[in-house]
């Protein structure tokens, strides 16, 4: 074991701070993968601002995977089952509900829900939607407070079926073929292999 690694035999009691640092805000991003369908978790990103965090999740989660909407929270307006995150809102209001089946599992929305504040929120979940009631964990977050690219177009500049698992296959086989000919990828493949070894 190296000198550094002898240093840290000894797991650490607490918890790592995660918390931000400097002037950004942590949002959580959810796509949209086709009208109509549930939000799924797809990532956190920091920003200094609403707009900033949009254009940011637009960016990259938009073009991370084909989507047709995106959605940003920030970190601070979300209360969790777990008492991870606790919102600073009280008083009534309309809740979006985000659940998580099992532990590592993607968060997916589901329907709003009226409550007085987000724990109340929470438990009527619980009792009242079948997918929370015997969710993991679950996530409320006041409607008013959803960023949405609701009417924005999401531009994908280029083909990125290379990220998707159809991507690959006789589709990558055919675009190289169409870029040279079957022979010139052989004397391609042969060069390669030799130079390498």
């Amino acid at each position: 074991m190296s000198k550094v690694r002898e240093q840290f035999t000894v797991p650490p009691q607490t918890p790592l701070d995660v918390s931000p640092t400097g002037d950004l805000k942590p949002y959580v991003i959810f796509t949209q993968l086709k009208s109509g369908g549930p939000y799924i978790y797809a990532g956190w990103l920091e920003a200094a601002d609403d707009a900033m965090a949009m254009d940011f999740a637009k960016e990259h989660y938009g073009q991370d995977q084909e989507c047709v909407n995106v959605m940003a929270i920030r970190r601070d307006h979300i209360t969790s089952s777990d008492g991870l995150y606790v919102s600073k809102q009280s008083g009534e209001g309309t809740f979006q509900v985000f659940t998580q089946k099992k532990a590592g599992d993607l968060w997916i929305t589901w329907e709003t829900i009226e409550a007085a504040t987000p724990q109340a929120a929470i438990d009527a979940a619980r009792q009242t939607m079948k997918q929370a009631a015997n969710a993991h964990a679950i996530w409320v977050a006041d409607v008013t407070n959803l960023l949405s690219t609701h009417g924005d177009l999401i531009w994908r500049h280029t083909d990125q079926s290379y990220r998707l698992a159809r991507g690959y296959g006789r589709e990558v086989r055919a675009k190289w073929i169409a870029f040279r000919d079957e022979k010139q990828l052989a004397e391609y493949e042969r060069d390669d292999l030799q130079e390498a070894f």
